[in-house]
């Protein structure tokens, strides 16, 4: 094993032991969640009038997930739409924002930024409202 693997295998262990440790969501928690909820309704963030609009290679972490979000005109994502988008990204390959191809898989946690972003705010859960599915949030340190 070169210098650089063994470096790479350890950064890698060091993040899945925190990631083990914080109530952040993996993609494949993501999708389990809202196939449970079932239904067709409207999937939104709990924050201003934010919805779903794609995913992508986070900044913070080129090889996890970012949910981008646009406001509501009219263009809102069905929970059907949702999930098939996110179901998509398992083992599809992302490009990181200054390079690198990283793919992605259930386990991949997924934060919610536009990219070229990073910021700090992580998925950390769905909620059934009915008439909504709202994706809780919340500020997590990398």
């Amino acid at each position: 094993m070169s210098i650089q693997e063994w470096v790479d295998a350890a950064i890698t262990a060091d993040r899945a032991a925190r990631l083990a440790q914080s109530d952040r969501l993996t993609l494949g928690e993501i999708i389990d969640k809202c196939e449970a909820i079932g239904g067709d309704a409207d999937v939104v963030f709990d924050f201003e009038y934010a919805i779903p609009r794609g995913l992508d290679s986070w900044r913070g972490v080129y090889a996890e997930l970012a949910l981008s979000f646009g406001f509501d005109h009219g263009e809102v994502m069905n929970l059907p739409e949702f999930v098939a988008m996110l179901k998509d990204a398992v083992g599809k390959s992302f490009y990181g924002y200054k390079g690198g191809e990283f793919t992605m898989s259930r386990r991949t946690p997924v934060w919610v930024a536009n990219n070229g972003h990073s910021g700090n705010t992580a998925v950390i859960g769905v909620r059934d409202c009915g008439y909504q599915v709202v994706i809780e949030t919340g500020y997590r340190e990398t």
